[in-house]
């Protein structure tokens, strides 16, 4: 985590933080490319910093004793070799490590920016250009932002005091030993002035960029860190999305296997009831006979078209995927414009299943109890089908000739429906669901589905005698 502690504004903008700024981040050290261009620069600097001095040196050959550079020149040339190599060499070696080692590299300038003083080092331009440089790199590479703070305003305090003492003295000398008028004079302190203004910029501007690139660099981290996380999350809805899109296939897939069952099972075990009652009339009542044949035609011919439907539907579905334009309802069991639509079958057509079921030779008891109301298609959908898997499985497991008790309710909070059957009505049928039963089936499990899709459920107990019931609880419409 970064070391500075987060304080007030003021010291958070000192510091080159700000409220977007994450604080637990830190700058990356510099890559191997970025080190060797910092090698690079420190020898371009150090040969330019060593030509400097060396030219001033020179021009100032044989000039008046009583200037400064010349008097330590021709008094001093110890001095002067050692200050020609020793600061470059430290500033050389400042510049080459300045990200690897920003704060003490800042440091290290500092003592060689003061040692130029010290040793007659005569070189101003590249010597304050490569100490602006030491001090944005700091600014804007360290992670110790505390020290590297404090350190940079304690050098901006005294570079800035050193420059003003040193401005009043060279003003206060001018006025009082200078022989020059009054014009030059004041000339000469307003260029003194404006040096001094230089400095003073020099040093808070070098400052200033250093905070404002290392503010950069955690805004740029904490940009590409939201963008990661928003990459990440758009995978994972990608991968969501697609969970919910099998999670749709297989649920139609479960919502048309339990339309083909009812539609299929129902018709063809009427069909099947139709057929017995023509063979068992066939010698002694040829119109009977005829009649239960005509009833195997329509319940094939209905059994066909449902299906027809059923499928025209899941075709219709596919085209709409296909081309991205809506598709009319065509009334398919259980769908519409896709595999979701309520059927066309309801409440009010259960007297008519009663009814066909009746002519097939099948005795079932039908009674109504309660005011009707309306329901919901979903609602309407799972009393009809329920019923007539119920029904269904009362002529496979108790024979066709076994009666069935059906009990439709209007209660206050939604319809009950109750199916009970006496089972088998002889050993042959009795043998035969045995047998049925051990095979399995799905008609329970679709009764469950469906009383669920409508917010009900459907309950199922054996009676005394071999008998079974089902009862199927479901609100008038779902409430969410």
């Amino acid at each position: 985590m970064i070391s500075s502690p987060r304080g007030s504004d003021l010291w958070q903008r000192l510091q080159g933080l700000d409220a977007e700024h994450p604080s637990d981040w830190q700058r990356p050290g510099p890559s191997r490319r970025a080190l060797r261009t910092d090698v690079i620069v420190a020898i371009v600097a150090v040969g330019l910093m060593v030509f400097s001095n060396w030219a001033v040196l020179e021009l100032r050959k044989g000039t008046d004793p009583s200037e400064v550079g010349g008097l330590l020149h021709d008094e001093d040339p110890a001095a002067a070799l050692v200050g020609m190599f020793l600061v470059p060499a430290m500033y050389g070696v400042a510049i080459a490590l300045r990200r690897r080692f920003p704060l003490w590299m800042l440091v290290l300038s500092t003592v060689a920016f003061v040692s130029a003083f010290a040793f007659t080092y005569l070189d101003t331009v590249v010597t304050q250009i490569g100490y602006f440089l030491l001090i944005f790199t700091a600014g804007a590479w360290s992670n110790q932002r505390v020290m590297v703070t404090l350190l940079r305003i304690a050098i901006t305090v005294g570079m800035t005091v050193w420059a003003v003492v040193d401005a009043f003295t060279r003003a206060t000398l001018l006025f009082a030993f200078s022989e020059s008028s009054d014009s030059e004079n004041w000339i000469s302190s307003v260029f003194t002035a404006y040096t001094l203004l230089i400095n003073v910029l020099y040093f808070i501007g070098a400052f200033w960029f250093g905070n404002s690139d290392y503010r950069r660099a955690g805004q740029r981290a904490a940009l590409v860190e939201r963008t990661r996380e928003l990459e990440e999350y758009a995978e994972a809805l990608a991968d969501e999305r697609k969970r919910v899109g099998e999670q749709a296939i297989r649920l139609d897939r479960v919502r048309i296997a339990r339309e083909l069952h009812d539609v299929v099972a129902h018709h063809v075990s009427l069909m099947g009831l139709q057929a017995a009652a023509a063979r068992r009339t066939a010698e002694t009542s040829p119109e009977k006979s005829q009649q239960a044949l005509l009833g195997v035609e329509q319940s094939a011919r209905v059994a066909i078209e449902e299906l027809h439907s059923l499928l025209t539907t899941l075709r219709s579905a596919d085209a709409e995927d296909a081309d991205g334009s809506p598709t009319p309802d065509d009334g398919a069991p259980g769908m519409q414009s896709g595999a979701s639509a309520p059927s066309t079958h309801t409440v009010e057509q259960v007297p008519a299943l009663i009814e066909e079921l009746r002519g097939a030779g099948m005795a079932v008891e039908f009674s109504t109890f309660g005011e009707p109301r309306p329901v919901s298609p979903l609602t309407g959908i799972a009393v009809y089908r329920v019923l007539q898997e119920a029904l269904t499985n009362t002529r496979k497991h108790a024979g066709p000739e076994a009666p069935a008790d059906v009990r439709l309710r209007y209660l206050e909070r939604g319809v009950e429906l109750d199916v009970t059957d006496d089972g088998p009505a002889s050993f042959a049928h009795a043998a035969a669901a045995r047998q049925t039963n051990s095979a399995g089936g799905l008609g329970l499990v679709g009764m469950r589905e469906r009383a669920r899709a409508a917010g009900g459920e459907v309950t199922t107990s054996k009676r005394g005698g071999g008998g079974f019931r089902v009862l199927l609880r479901v609100p008038y419409d779902r409430q969410v």
